[in-house]
């Protein structure tokens, strides 16, 4: 009888430490490598919904100029917010939010005690795996990685780590305080432990999470590169011109913007950027076949709205 009640004690011991080793990452601590309008975004959202960020990039100067773009951002947010609320609790919201943002240089001396590392850098892969195998020396053995890549496999990046199971996509959108999707990407290898933690971690911030496989392009790229380019060679095959594709998908689709419109929102580079790495990957789809005119564009640097101008000219 006493070995019938030890075997059951240590089964139970057994079941409650699976039990536990497969719960979830409650993500406190957040640390965002990039510094850009994607990385200052993420840091802003996640230190407004009560966690703490640490925001890294290469530069001081880089780092000064995001903490800047993130108060003005958030004075913006704040002004709608607080309109009907007693004078003083907007700049109260933007101490408090700012003061849960620090910054660093130096990833790898930092990530050791973070819940989760959102990499918002150069759309490069290699520049990526490498940034992804130096970090994994370093973080946590909790600590789980993400990449915010609109267009890379995140297995091929998830690949320069060993902590594959704990990796993941988290692509969010432009600009990252306003739009509410989040698209999370698990691979084969990503344990379901990982993929609930960050569609809750995507709840908390108030964003509404979807989840996809690792396919080019994940949901919405995957949808709307195709779509954009075949309006590009509508009009390179003279058929419409492209203010009035434009206006047909605004007043007959309800979309905001056309498709040129949103091409040179986007930026004419980074759409020629992905489209040439899904045609490399898969060369015989006809979805990702080059066009011309966008690739001129780009040749004479006509990104879009950033450079003044692409398909249409900005002042």
């Amino acid at each position: 009888m006493a070995f019938v009640t030890r075997q059951f004690v240590r089964s139970m011991s057994s079941s409650s430490s699976a039990a536990a080793s497969a719960k979830k990452i409650l993500v406190k601590h957040l640390t965002v490598i990039g510094g850009g309008l994607m990385g200052a975004g993420i840091a802003q959202v996640a230190a407004a919904t009560g966690h703490t960020v640490l925001l890294v990039d290469q530069t001081e100067d880089i780092l000064e100029k995001s903490r800047k773009g993130i108060e003005e951002s958030l004075r913006k947010v704040a002004k709608k917010k607080f309109a009907e609320i007693p004078k003083g609790a907007d700049e109260f919201f933007v101490a408090k939010t700012l003061s849960s943002i620090s910054t660093s240089t130096d990833a790898a001396s930092v990530v050791h005690s973070t819940d989760l590392v959102v990499e918002a850098i150069v759309e490069n892969l290699q520049m990526k795996k490498e940034l992804f195998k130096r970090l994994d020396k370093f973080a946590a053995e909790h600590t789980i990685f993400a990449s915010n890549t609109s267009s890379l496999q995140i297995t091929s990046l998830a690949n320069s780590t060993t902590r594959q199971d704990r990796f993941a996509g988290l692509h969010f959108f432009n600009p990252v305080p306003l739009m509410k999707l989040v698209e999370v990407i698990k691979t084969p290898m990503t344990s379901q432990k990982t993929f609930e933690s960050l569609l809750d971690f995507s709840r908390a911030l108030g964003k509404h999470p979807v989840a996809c496989k690792d396919t080019p392009g994940f949901i919405v790229n995957r949808l709307l590169v195709p779509y954009l380019m075949e309006a590009v060679r509508l009009c390179e095959r003279g058929e419409a011109s492209k203010e009035d594709i434009d206006t047909a998908m605004k007043l007959g689709a309800g979309y905001p913007m056309g498709p040129f419109e949103l091409l040179d929102y986007v930026g004419l580079d980074t759409t020629k950027f992905i489209l040439d790495g899904w045609h490399e990957m898969d060369s015989k789809n006809p979805l990702f076949q080059p066009c011309p005119s966008p690739n001129k564009l780009v040749a004479e640097k006509k990104f879009g709205k950033k450079s003044g101008e692409g398909f249409y000219k900005y002042k």
